[in-house]
């Protein structure tokens, strides 16, 4: 039976966040389900920052071989003409540990490639069950799998990104769990970010902002990718609490 796999995005200093349990499905990181008080920028005079501003993309770097896994790439770019700071997860601009299948309980444990995110997802050991390397460093079965659970921690970076400047993060995509192998089907997550006109202060909070999201789906086909695709940059509102 796979893990749930939990993320959850912080704005403080890193904190490990509470373990996932068996038998669940990981939760959106998508601002637009997030149950949090705002205000009405349209009562305040705040202007938002519009989605049109950025672009974000997501290509296949390299498909699955007996050497190594698929691994794919997502790229947030500014549009406009001025700077904006936007604050992502553990890893900018996309910061996710799962893609969940659209249908079915199937699911993929993304793994970054940079060792700056690396170090914030890691293997745990719960109970008498022995963590799993991360990342495994041969297949198992002939597939390219992880198994048992991890954690992340929760932290916040901020990032200012010039006119024409883009952000890019690359995952490495395994089976997660230890059900059939990259089985068929289209595969998807979403993350959220906190957007700002110019360039970081050093106190991006007391800035006006706006939430952003988009997402990759990444679609598999006998066993390898067929093709990986990004969302739109669509702005979000925060639901009442």
């Amino acid at each position: 039976m796979p893990s749930r796999r939990a993320f959850l995005t912080g704005s403080g200093a890193t904190a490990l966040v509470t373990l996932a349990g068996c038998g669940g499905r990981e939760t959106s990181d998508d601002p637009s389900t997030t149950s949090e008080n705002t205000t009405d920028r349209s009562t305040t005079g705040t202007t938002s920052l519009l989605p049109d501003a950025a672009s974000f993309e997501a290509d296949l770097v390299r498909d699955v071989t007996a050497d190594h896994p698929p691994r794919f790439a997502a790229t947030l770019t500014n549009e406009g003409s001025d700077p904006f700071t936007a604050t992502f997860g553990f890893a900018p601009p996309f910061s996710v540990t799962t893609l969940n299948a659209i249908e079915g309980d199937a699911s993929l444990f993304c793994y970054p490639v940079s060792d700056d995110a690396r170090q914030h997802v890691r293997a745990v050991s719960i109970g008498n069950d022995t963590a799993s390397d991360l990342p495994p460093e041969s297949r198992a079965d002939e597939c390219w799998r992880v198994t048992g659970s991890y954690s992340t921690n929760s932290i916040a970076y901020a990032r200012t990104l010039d006119a024409g400047e883009s952000l890019r993060v690359a995952y490495d995509v395994y089976t997660d769990g230890d059900g059939s192998c990259f089985p068929d089907g289209d595969y998807r997550a979403t993350t959220g970010v906190s957007v700002h006109p110019g360039t970081n202060t050093g106190n991006a909070t007391a800035e006006p902002s706006t939430s952003w999201s988009y997402g990759v789906t990444l679609a598999l086909r006998d066993g390898s990718v067929s093709s990986v695709t990004g969302s739109d940059v669509r702005e979000v509102a925060l639901t009442d609490g």
